[in-house]
């Protein structure tokens, strides 16, 4: 037993110890960083759920050719209209933006035939 109380243990120094800490701490900020990059610029399903929603409610518009209303709330998601005049006579520019909780996740925007709300095809 004397024989052990002599014997030298090998260990870290307080240095070794906190340089490895800022190199693990280091490969873990560069790594969420990296993760929340790819998350981010993923196509996510909401995003295909409002690209196919603008879709729909442009192909409405032009075959309506005018704009019921302004704002629309579908899914918890903001769609707002403007609908302006061109140069050209009968045909006007269509922009629909769609936002979730003000934050802007899609754009459609096209030309399309103008009608009166009276008018039939």
């Amino acid at each position: 037993m004397a024989g052990i109380m002599h014997k030298k243990l090998k260990a870290s120094t307080l240095i070794e110890v906190l340089i490895a800490m800022v190199i693990i701490v280091v490969i873990f900020t560069v790594a969420m960083r990296v993760f929340s990059n790819v998350l981010n610029t993923g196509i996510s399903f909401k995003k295909i759920q409002v690209q196919n929603q603008l879709e729909q409610l442009a192909q409405e518009v032009k075959q309506q050719g005018y704009l019921k209303e302004n704002e629309l709330l579908l899914d918890s998601i903001s769609y707002r209209f403007r609908l302006t005049d061109t140069e050209t006579p009968g045909i006007a520019y269509l922009e629909i933006k769609a936002a979730i909780r003000n934050k802007n996740v899609g754009i459609y925007k096209c030309l399309l035939q103008r009608k009166e709300p009276d008018e039939k095809n």
